[in-house]
C-alpha cells in the first residue's frame, strides 16, 4: 500500500478547507437571498475566513493551519450543541463535516512542520489543475478587432 507524501497530505487538507469555505460561502449567500433559512452574516464571515485560511495553508502558513484547526473545532462544538438541542440529519451532517475537517487539519500539523523545514512552499498544483492549465494555454487564440 502506497501512502501519500507529506506534500500530498497537506495539499489535500488545504483543498478540504478551501472546499468547505466555498460550500459555506455559497450556502450563506443563498441564505442572504432568502432561499435558505438559518444562514446569517457572521457565518458568512467565518466561511470566507475558512476559505482564506485554506489558501494560507497552501502557501505554507502554519498560523493559518492552527487557526483553521481552532475554527473547525469551534464549528464542531457549535454543531454538537445543535445536535444535542434539536437532533436533525442536517445538524448531524454539519457536525460530521466539521469534525472530519478538524481531524484532518490536526493530522496535517506534522506535515506542515516537515515541509517548512524543507522550504517546499507553495505546494505543487494538483493533477487536475495542471491538466486544466495545459488545455487553457493550448487553445488557439482568436485575433479580434482590438488586436492591432
Amino acid at each position: 500500500m502506497r501512502y501519500p507524501s507529506p506534500a500530498q497530505r497537506l495539499s489535500r487538507t488545504a483543498n478540504l478547507a478551501i472546499f468547505l469555505g466555498l460550500l459555506y460561502t455559497v450556502l450563506h449567500l443563498l441564505g442572504s437571498l432568502g432561499l435558505l433559512h438559518g444562514y446569517h452574516f457572521p457565518g458568512l464571515v467565518i466561511a470566507l475566513g475558512l476559505l482564506g485560511l485554506g489558501y494560507g495553508i497552501r502557501y505554507g502558513s502554519s498560523a493559518c493551519l492552527y487557526v483553521a484547526t481552532v475554527v473547525c473545532a469551534g464549528l464542531s462544538l457549535y454543531c454538537g450543541a445543535l445536535v444535542v438541542s434539536a437532533w436533525t440529519p442536517y445538524y448531524m451532517l454539519r457536525l460530521l463535516l466539521s469534525t472530519w475537517a478538524c481531524w484532518r487539519l490536526y493530522r496535517a500539523i506534522p506535515a506542515m512542520r516537515l515541509l517548512q523545514q524543507e522550504q517546499a512552499f507553495p505546494l505543487p498544483m494538483s493533477q487536475y489543475g495542471a491538466f486544466f492549465l495545459r488545455h487553457l494555454h493550448a487553445r488557439p487564440r482568436r485575433r479580434g478587432a482590438s488586436a492591432r
